[in-house]
């Protein structure tokens, strides 16, 4: 296998004439096989589904989807701003998740897994599309392109081959996606859909800044501060760090169009995040429905545990100082995700930034592992090295395409991914009688499908959407098993339950004799009733 030795030496990172002339075919082929790759543990989770249960249409971590099936059909309604649906309380509209709500206004109707699977994969395509072209801006080599791809695609660490916690003496630690999933792209592209366009548009803002070292026109840099704000209205951790990396790549290396272009994606991003300091301060409950910050571990779970081929070939690049030239943006993208997660006062906000991690460490991977294949002389191993290098590297992304597979095939999380089907005929016979007025009482995890499948709240039901989220599952468990009659008419009057909805036989026969309930449906072992005031 050719190295390219001439062509690296001459400066693969450096801008060139024929930057764009990108071959798609073997891209193109990749991309495809890699999305639909996502799409068949949906045939194996169905396939699966238990008797008297339906497939929910949602397999890896299915909860969540309930909640953006839940934004399209406000946005269909109408809505143009945030109103959380798996609460009971009342908070003030706010501008959080344009991405699904607005959208809406024209394919709400379509709310439900065909349009969430579709958004996925084309979401899924355009991040793996903006990646080539990061990478065909860094490298000229074909194979120097291949094989970055497969880094930033499939790379990550060995987390998923280590327990949970891992002890080092009396420390303990451990790698970052055992706990906050998304660290390298085959895993986000079988996520919610607007995690991949988040990282699909951070990585056309890079493409435009490095473009912009041979290029003044205005509709590129245009087309990239639209990127930027589009990301602000997903991410705006992700924009920040996008602008943070860009800014410092550019002042560094000189390039004063990208500088300007850095310099106008940061100013663009001043009023939305005076807004959110502006809800903040005036109705800070309208923020607690959302999970500012995740559990990423420590700095050694990140950068070793997490990303360990990556992080070995880039401490290879550095000793053989090959780490220079346009490589610095992904450098300093590796840099600035770092500090927002773990450093003391902003890591609580700015957490969220290690996602598609693989994409900088990958890039920055690349001349280490050109520098470790010179160090072998003899051709036969350069190949051997390449070879279990890639592999080794694509250990966790490979496991994440299966992972999916597996959570479907062995029913992983049956309480997101099926629905009973007595609780579903009853949720479409109410669909029509109900609004995001009324509230609806049920088990927390049965409390999923309420927003989703009708137009009223719930009481609970989504571990990050529900104010108090833990008091309220055991208020809600205790409404169905210990309170007596009385103590149940007075939670319903001091919460204002409009419905209750139980699918247990014992709960149902608890509920019969209760006052302030009305039995106005049931199916099977499901009960409806509605609160008499």
């Amino acid at each position: 296998m050719a190295l390219a030795r001439q062509t690296w030496e001459s400066g693969s990172t450096v801008p060139h004439s024929h930057a764009r002339a990108i071959d798609w075919r073997w891209p193109a082929f990749v991309i495809g096989v890699v999305c639909l790759l996502t799409l068949p543990p949906l045939l194996v989770a169905a396939l699966a589904t238990p008797r008297s249960s339906v497939f929910s249409g949602y397999v890896v971590i299915a909860r969540d989807a309930f909640v953006y099936q839940a934004m399209w059909r406000d946005g269909w309604l109408g809505a143009w701003l945030f109103h959380p649906a798996f609460t009971s309380e009342s908070v003030p509209g706010i501008l959080l998740y344009p991405w699904y709500l607005w959208p809406a206004h024209l394919v709400g109707w379509a709310a439900g897994p065909w349009l969430y699977h579709v958004a996925r994969v084309t979401a899924a395509a355009a991040l793996l599309v903006a990646v080539w072209l990061l990478v065909a801006e860094l490298f000229r080599p074909r194979l120097l392109r291949r094989w970055a791809f497969l880094l930033c695609v499939l790379g990550g660490g060995v987390g998923a081959l280590l327990p949970r916690d891992v002890h080092l003496g009396p420390w303990v630690t451990h790698a970052t996606e055992m706990t906050s999933p998304g660290t390298s792209v085959a895993d986000l592209i079988s996520m919610a859909p607007h995690l991949p366009w988040a990282l699909a548009l951070m990585c056309w803002a890079m493409v435009v800044a490095l473009r912009l070292r041979r290029r003044a026109g205005w509709a590129l840099p245009l087309g990239g501060v639209l990127a930027v704000v589009g990301l602000q209205l997903i991410y705006p951790q992700l924009a920040l760090l996008a602008v943070a990396a860009i800014g410092g790549w550019s002042f560094l290396r000189r390039h004063r169009r990208a500088f300007w272009f850095a310099t106008a994606s940061g100013l663009v991003q001043l009023p939305y995040l005076g807004y959110l300091f502006w809800v903040w301060q005036t109705a800070p409950a309208a923020l607690r429905v959302i999970r500012p910050a995740l559990d990423v571990g420590d700095p050694f779970g990140f950068l070793v545990l997490s990303h360990l081929v990556a992080s070995s070939l880039i401490v290879v690049a550095l000793w053989r100082r090959r780490l220079r030239r346009d490589l610095l943006l992904p450098a300093f993208w590796i840099v600035g995700m770092t500090l927002f997660m773990f450093a003391p006062g902003i890591s609580g906000t700015l957490g969220r930034s290690f996602m598609a991690s693989s994409i900088p460490f990958g890039l920055c991977a690349v001349p280490g592992l050109l520098a470790l294949l010179r160090l072998v002389r003899r051709r036969q191993w350069r190949r051997r090295v390449l070879m279990v290098t890639l592999a080794a590297s694509s250990l966790f992304g490979l496991f994440s395409l299966a992972q999916p597979y597996w959570i479907a095939a062995f029913r992983l999380d049956p309480y997101a991914e099926y629905e009973s089907v007595d609780e579903a005929i009853l949720l479409h016979r109410l669909a029509p009688h109900v609004s995001r007025r009324d509230i609806v009482l049920t088990t927390y995890l049965d409390g999923l499908f309420v927003p989703a499948q009708t137009d009223a709240r719930a009481f609970d039901g989504h571990p990050d959407m529900t104010i108090d989220a833990a008091r309220k599952s055991a208020e809600a468990l205790a409404f169905f098993t210990k309170s007596t009659a009385a103590g149940r008419a007075e939670f319903l009057g001091i919460n204002n339950i409009d419905y209750v909805l139980t699918t247990s036989p014992a709960f149902r026969d608890r509920l019969r004799d209760d006052a302030p309930l009305r039995l106005i449906d049931s199916q099977g072992s499901a009960a409806l009733y509605e609160v008499v005031r």
